[in-house]
Formats: structure tokens, sequence, C-alpha cells
């Protein structure tokens, strides 16, 4: 039986992390999680749902029941990038998007899409990273910190992950806070110089769920920068830029 998946929301936005910031997207998200990290922005695709929203293009919406197939996903995507040409990837993302790697390597090895792709990821399933990265063009990794995501330590996950994305194009953010520790910001930044030494680092301030505003004081993100900077050439201070946009 072919693989399907469970997908929560299909729209177009701008980029507003990492390396493609500014660049429209069509996101795709997929619904469910390996984690739950205390910043999530996006709980409500934690764990699967029962109804994909597509907002197209044109202002329409539509509507399915989960989950979806491969074909489906695909006209799906074909019809969002011919109502806007100017879309200039599409964002894989989720929730966690490698908990459903099987389907996402069904559909991108049999249902070439119309634009290149981008996989943001938590960066902690290696071996599902395997049958997806041949055919995605960018990979967005997070790093997630004990001291800011209030998840267990997964220092060995994203080393492997990191590892496994030898030759491809990649960059990393670094969620924090002001309960980050530098040590650990230093460790990241280490391990992306090890790892993946042509990477850029991302530290980008981790906003309340309540007004959007930083969870950290200017003062405490410029030392983070600095513990990052000292240990890897490439780093760079973003925040989400879509939520100074007010878009999704």
């Amino acid at each position: 039986m072919a693989p399907t998946a469970n997908i929560s929301e299909i729209f177009v936005s701008w980029q507003g992390e990492g390396s493609r910031v500014g660049e429209k997207h069509l996101f795709v998200r997929f619904a469910g999680c390996n984690i739950r990290c205390n910043y999530c922005d996006t709980p409500e695709s934690l764990v699967p749902v029962e109804r994909l929203r597509v907002d197209l293009p044109d202002g329409s919406t539509k509507e399915f029941a989960n989950p979806v197939g491969a074909a489906q996903l695909s006209a799906l995507v074909e019809e969002c990038c011919r109502l806007d040409p100017a879309v200039a990837m599409i964002a894989i993302t989720g929730g966690e998007p490698l908990v459903q790697h099987e389907f996402i390597s069904e559909w991108l090895a049999h249902h070439t899409p119309p634009r290149p792709c981008l996989l943001e990821t938590n960066a902690m399933l290696p071996g599902a990273l395997a049958g997806v990265i041949e055919h995605v063009s960018v990979v967005s990794a997070d790093i997630k910190l004990p001291s800011a995501g209030g998840e267990r330590p997964m220092w060995d996950e994203h080393q492997y992950f990191l590892e496994a994305c030898s030759g491809s194009e990649l960059y990393v953010k670094m969620p924090v806070d002001g309960a980050t520790k530098p040590s650990e910001v230093a460790r990241a930044a280490r391990l992306v110089r090890e790892t993946a030494g042509e990477a850029e680092l991302f530290v980008q301030p981790i906003c309340s769920a309540d007004n959007d505003r930083w969870c950290i004081s200017d003062e405490e993100l410029e030392r983070l920068v600095d513990a990052a900077a000292a240990e890897l050439p490439r780093v760079r201070m973003l925040p989400q830029v879509h939520k100074l946009l007010g878009v999704r």
C-alpha cells in the first residue's frame, strides 16, 4: 500500500528564517512531532489533525480529510505554484516532517515538485534523512539547546544528523532565550564547525507566545552571539522575520 501523510496546512508566505529569509515559499506543514519544545510556535501541528487546510494564492481555501496521498499532495502543490509563479521554494516543515519520512521519500521520488525543496527539521532523526536528502536542495537544521527548549540534551543526534548532511546546502538555526547558557551556545557552535564547517549558524531569539516579544534582553543576546562567534566564523543573529511582518 502506498504511504499516506498527515498534513495540517499548505500556504504561501515569506520565508522568515535562515539563509532564504525574504523569499516567497510554499509551506507544506506536516503534523506530528517527536519532541515537545516549550517554545514551539506551531503547537497545533505537534499531533496528527483531522483536516488539511489549503490556502490557495488566489485567496480561496480548500479542506481535505487526512491522511492524504502523494498524488493528491502533488496536485495541490502544482496548483499553488501555478497560481503564484513567484514561489521560489517548497518548504517542507512541521511539526517534524521526518517523522513521516517514508511518505516524503515516496512523494519527492515519484512526483517531482515544480520548485526546489527546503527541509525544515529539528535535526534529530539522521536515519530518516537518508531517503529524503537526495530530493531536497536546502536543509534548515535546528540545534535544540537543553537550557532553552526544556528537552533532554540531543548532542549526539545533532552530530549524526549534521554529518549526514555532508555535501548538501545547509544552514543551522539555534533558538535562544534568557535561560540559554553561553556554554551550550559555544558547544553548539563547535559542533557545527566540526561537522559542517561551511554552514552558517543563525542565533534566533525565542519570542513570547503572548505578544511575540523576545524572551531575552539585548545584552544577553549579544553575549550569546559572541560566544558562538568565538567558535565559528559564520554566525548571524536573525529574529523570526515573519513575526515582525505579522504573517504566518
